[in-house]
């Protein structure tokens, strides 16, 4: 899929300097993210998760609880542009593009297993 395409002429773009936080665990969430360029590092707890670069999505999971908080911590690790979606936003494009929505299940499928990771190794 070529989800960068889809996003080629997007409205809501923002731009992130290298580390700076978008969004912190426990606050509100009612956007999500794809990113156009640049790096942005997940943690939790101040551990990291993970990295999402081009093509990437952050807090997508926030588009499928109507009264959610963030996970994670999003931080750019380098100068981001991200293109930003409210929920209806999220529901037209997954109503819209098949492949968005499998790759949407895709990204939460990995969330789940990074999830399960990190479970793992504060229990241990």
């Amino acid at each position: 899929m070529k989800l960068l395409e889809m996003f080629h002429d997007w409205e809501e773009i923002e731009e992130y300097s290298a580390r700076t936080v978008i969004f912190s665990e426990r606050d509100s969430a009612d956007t999500m993210y794809i990113v156009i360029s640049g790096d942005v590092e997940l943690t939790l707890l101040n551990e990291p998760l993970g990295m999402e670069s081009e093509g990437g999505m952050i807090g997508e999971m926030a588009m499928l609880v109507p009264t959610g908080t963030r996970s994670a911590t999003a931080t750019t690790l380098t100068k981001v542009k991200l293109a930003r979606l409210n929920r209806d936003q999220f529901r037209a494009c997954v109503g819209e593009n098949t492949e968005f929505a499998l790759h949407v299940m895709t990204i939460l499928a990995n969330r789940l297993i990074v999830a399960n990771s990190f479970i793992a190794r504060q229990l241990a």
